[in-house]
């Protein structure tokens, strides 16, 4: 399996993909351990760039002993029927690829006549679109500048924050107030490296190991909506932490002849009546 982009999600996915196939050894004792290879590339210095090289190495060193091969300061080049060519001309064997490179703005942004970067439309400090009145963008389908120039990253914590600004700003327009412009300053960065681990910068500060992991799943658990969900999430981390997981096999197979009669016969029109 490789995994490409060593970004939030790619660290995230490596890992818990990692510990998922070596914990299934276990349960599955033909299959032995040498069958299982697990590479993450990365085309910068150190995977989790937006947390600075200390924990990026710290990660990098964690994921390293539990068997993942990761491959920095190198690019994908192209996927084919052999599996990942990379741009220092070696081919990876693999079946499985996750792409994490970042994210893509919606393609129904480009039918829009305003202007764009990279793809996502360009806001001003309000969120609304220059020369579109009542027109307001966010999020990721947004560039969106802070106050020395550089746009905001496209995270959750950003966009749930731009979100309460153009609510206030349109009630602002509606009833003829001032409208407020949008700033935020990052309160953290945090990411689980699997196996109760993680790593974590708050308000400046680094975290790593078990205390990072508990704090991400303490404010994970908090965004959770509804009293009912927290308590259920939190019951089944507890499981989690008691006891091995619970790995069951589905066979995903249809029957030849139902999926043939399916496909020869359409489905009768339902009569109202």
């Amino acid at each position: 399996m490789v995994v490409a982009g060593g970004g939030f999600s790619g660290v995230e996915t490596v890992a818990a993909v990692n510990d998922f196939l070596r914990g299934a050894l276990r349960s599955y004792p033909h299959l032995a351990a040498n069958l299982i290879r697990v590479v993450l590339v990365h085309p910068g210095d150190v995977v989790l760039p937006e947390l600075g090289p200390e924990l990026g190495l710290y990660a990098q060193e964690k994921l390293a002993g539990r068997g993942v091969e990761i491959r920095v300061k190198t690019k994908v080049e192209r996927i084919s029927g052999r599996g990942v060519e990379l741009d220092d001309g070696t081919t990876i064997e693999a079946k499985t690829v996750v792409w994490t490179a970042g994210t893509s703005p919606s393609p129904v942004l480009k039918a829009l006549p305003c202007a764009k970067e990279h793809g996502r439309l360009v806001a001003n400090p309000f969120l609304e679109l220059p020369g579109f009145e009542g027109v307001w963008a966010l999020g990721d389908c947004a560039v969106i500048l802070d106050p020395t120039g550089m746009p905001y990253p496209p995270t959750a914590q950003h966009a749930m924050r731009q979100g309460t600004t153009v609510a206030r700003n349109i009630v602002a327009t509606v009833r003829g107030r001032k409208k407020k412009k949008f700033e935020y300053s990052t309160v953290g960065l945090l990411a689980a490296i699997g196996r109760r681990t993680g790593v974590a910068n708050i308000l400046g500060v680094n975290f790593s190991g078990f205390p990072a992991w508990f704090l991400w799943r303490s404010i994970y658990l908090g965004k959770l909506p509804r009293l009912e969900k927290k308590v259920r999430v939190a019951f089944d981390w507890t499981l989690d932490l008691l006891f091995a997981k619970d790995l069951v096999h589905f066979m995903i197979l249809r029957s030849a002849a139902t999926s043939t009669r399916e496909e020869r016969e359409p489905k009768a029109a339902a009569t109202v009546k």
